[in-house]
Formats: structure tokens, sequence, C-alpha cells
């Protein structure tokens, strides 16, 4: 009874009918066309990053043992390490290396209090006598010296370190 049906259909009626049908069938292909477009752009994509990215190594179980291991190995070094430091700081505080420290920048200090004074009644004598310019000038000049080469002494005996003197200035480890 159907197919009576289709055929009894007027010419506008089959042309209609035709008309949904093609437009029917249009969408699906336009629908398909952009779903290929889309499909193949989506693959070509992952195509090129595929292309691009770094090839990553990744550690197998036995590497990582042995950096684990040798993680170990090193901290252990250091825990040596770290004694042995203890015991030389020891042997630097019982050698009294910072006692003779103090009292060698404590004699430079001296040293050069007394340079000063010298100086000072150097030039005070000088303006006492007549024509003593030359001489106060060369004297002036070797004094600059020394007082020079003493604050040199004292700036590299300042830089040298002792255990107990850094720990005095150093501030305590958290």
């Amino acid at each position: 009874m159907e197919d009576e049906k289709e055929f009894d259909l007027s010419e506008g009626q089959r042309i209609s009918l035709l008309e949904r049908t093609v437009s029917f069938n249009r969408k699906i292909v336009i629908l398909l066309v952009v779903l290929s477009v889309v499909g193949l752009s989506a693959l070509s994509t992952l195509g090129i990053v595929s292309l691009l990215e770094e090839d990553v190594d990744y550690a197998t179980a036995a590497e990582l043992q042995l950096v684990k291991k040798e993680n170990e190995a090193l901290r252990i070094q250091i825990a040596a390490f770290e004694k042995s430091l203890v015991q030389y700081r020891k042997i630097m505080d019982t050698s009294q290396a910072s006692g003779f420290k103090e009292i060698l920048l404590d004699q430079e200090r001296s040293y050069q209090t007394h340079l000063s004074a010298l100086r000072q009644g150097m030039r005070d004598l000088a303006k006492m006598m007549p024509g003593s310019r030359t001489w106060l000038d060369m004297y002036d000049e070797q004094m600059n010296m020394a007082l020079e080469e003493s604050r040199q002494r004292v700036q590299d005996l300042a830089a040298i370190q002792t255990s107990e003197l850094r720990n005095k200035s150093a501030p305590a480890k958290p």
C-alpha cells in the first residue's frame, strides 16, 4: 500500500520530497566533509607535534638503584668530612692560632699608635726649628710607608680565619 502511495503523489509532491531528500543528503555530506577536515587537521597536528617533541630516555630501575647507592655513598663521605672538620677545628683551637692572631693584631695596633705619635712629635719639632721642612717631608714619607705597611699587615691578619674567631663572628646555624 505504501508503494501505491508513493506512486500516487503529484508532481509537486515528488519534487518537494526529492528536494528534502537532496537537502538532507547535502547536509550529511557537508557534515562528513567537515568531520573529515577536522580529523585530518587533528591527525596532521599530532603528527607534527610527535615529530617535534624530544625523545626522553627514562631511567631504568637498575639505574635508579645505582643513583641511590651513589647518593648514600656521598652522604657517608659528607658525614666523614664533617667529622674531620670538627677534629681540625679542635686542633686549631688547641694550637692557640687564634690567640697568636690576637696578639699580633694588638701589636700592630700599638705599632700604628706609636708611629702616629712619633709623626706628630716630629711635626711639632719641625715647627720649632727653622728650615726643617725638607727633612720633615722625607721623614713623613717614610712614616707614611711604615704606617701603610702596618695597616696592610692588620688586614692580612684579619683575613686569616681561625675557628674561634669565625664562631664568634658567624651566626649560629639553625
